[in-house]
């Protein structure tokens, strides 16, 4: 107990004592208030309480198995990780590594390869449908219209062959090669100068040379025809049936030749030979003198027969020299020939000079 001096009231001097009675009697009171207000529900808190306790209780008890499905999966991850098989030097720089995809396996694998080394099966990421479908989709797209059988541009090709050769369906100028819907057919055929030479006559300006075409009517209606020409005419010249071939030189010629059972002797023989050109090409064709009734004519030079089927069907019997115009794009005949069973006919676009082969086998 602290003191304190005698001059002090006596509530100051006993304040401790005050103090500590008002703290005992605050106890006192809470007590009893914490006892009335348990009063009869004290039970029935307890019963609460159990009830709360009773709710949390887990349904089941014991051991739960564990899902090691995730545990499975990181685990096989782990002993067979994929692979990336040896990349090849020569497919590869250091500014572009080789194309490598992945297979349906699992395993990453070079983009050259056509099957998987491990699995066997073909490649999903380089598909040929896959990527056509894809090239398909995109061209769709970009143009607008519908991959099918129809000619957006009139030109006379399809959406879809348009599509097969990178070609702009939406412009009529731009269109795949007409050279592609041209065929050869077989066999190949001899062409022959249409007459044959039969005689010359000297006239006082040069000669007369005389021709003789077997399979034309002459006035009367009788199959021949007879026609003449000097040096500079177009041999059988007519409105109706030019030949397409001019007499450019006469040379006289004789022959002697042993007479069948003369016994050594001999006669002189007219072998005299008329110089023709092709009015076509500039070609040379020497028509040795024949007679009529004898009449053969001479080979110049071998025909094809070539088939285009665009906007319809069409066939053109051509020569080395000929041309042919498919769709207004002329194509010039440069050469035939036969290789093997089969043959071929070489062709040049008038306007780029593109060569450009046909082949057929029989």
């Amino acid at each position: 107990m602290i003191s304190r001096a005698g001059n002090e009231n006596f509530i100051v001097r006993h304040y401790d004592w005050f103090v500590a009675g008002a703290g005992v009697v605050a106890l006192l009171g809470a007590g009893v208030f914490f006892a009335l207000s348990l009063g009869s529900d004290a039970e029935e808190a307890a019963q609460s309480a159990v009830r709360e306790v009773e709710r949390k209780k887990p349904e089941k008890t014991g051991v739960v198995k564990e899902d090691m499905t995730a545990f499975a999966r990181t685990k096989a991850a782990t002993l067979n990780p994929l692979t990336i098989s040896e990349i090849d030097g020569k497919q590869e720089s250091f500014l572009a590594s080789e194309k490598r995809v992945k297979c349906k396996c699992g395993k990453v694998i070079p983009g050259s390869l056509k099957a998987c080394p491990s699995c066997g099966e073909s490649l999903s990421d380089v598909n040929d449908a896959t990527e056509a479908a894809l090239r398909a989709e995109a061209w769709k797209k970009q143009y607008g219209i519908a991959l099918d059988d129809s000619d957006k541009d009139g030109d006379g090709f399809t959406n879809k062959e348009e599509f097969e050769a990178k070609t702009d369906p939406t412009n009529a100028s731009e269109h795949p090669d007409y050279f592609a819907s041209l065929s050869l057919q077989l066999p190949l055929k001899e062409t022959y100068v249409p007459f044959v030479f039969t005689k010359a006559t000297q006239i006082p300006s040069g000669w007369r040379c005389e021709f003789f075409d077997p399979k034309q009517k002459d006035d009367y209606g009788r199959m021949g025809r007879t026609f003449t020409a000097v040096i500079g005419e177009e041999v059988g010249a007519t409105a109706k049936a030019p030949s397409g071939y001019v007499l450019k030189r006469y040379e006289k010629k004789e022959e002697k030749r042993a007479i069948p059972g003369g016994a050594g002797m001999t006669r002189a023989v007219d072998v005299s030979v008329a110089t023709v050109e092709r009015k076509l090409d500039g070609k040379s064709v020497a028509l040795v003198v024949q007679s009529r009734k004898a009449a053969k004519l001479s080979p110049v030079d071998v025909q094809a027969t070539l088939v285009y089927e665009r906007v319809g069907t069409k066939t053109f019997d051509v020569i080395t020299g000929s041309e042919v115009d498919l769709n207004g794009e002329k194509y010039r005949v440069c050469g035939i020939k036969t290789v093997g069973k089969g043959a071929e006919v070489t062709m040049e676009n008038c306007a780029t000079k593109k060569k450009q082969v046909l082949k057929a086998l029989e």
